[in-house]
């Protein structure tokens, strides 16, 4: 029987165990804290005389080669200005 892995001493459930919404609420609060620590890393990099603008392509590097492992969606959506 394999241990699952806890985040904090008091989780009950793993993330895989949580529901749809739970998983979304998580993730929400996931991106929300990684735009915090993106705006005080940018700001440290401009504290320590570093190219923000370099900086902030290798971030969203990572970002883009996280979603690159996933599928495009096969929707689209067009959004056009409503005429009155």
């Amino acid at each position: 029987m394999t241990q699952k892995v806890r985040r904090h001493k008091d989780d009950t459930k793993t993330f895989e165990e949580l529901t749809y919404n739970e998983q979304a609420l998580a993730m929400n609060m996931t991106a929300l804290q990684f735009r915090k620590q993106l705006a005080a890393h940018l700001r440290r990099a401009e504290q320590e005389d570093r190219v923000v603008e370099d900086v902030l392509r290798v971030r969203l590097g990572l970002l883009k080669k996280i979603l690159d492992d996933f599928p495009e969606p096969k929707i689209s959506i067009q959004l056009s200005k409503a005429t009155s």
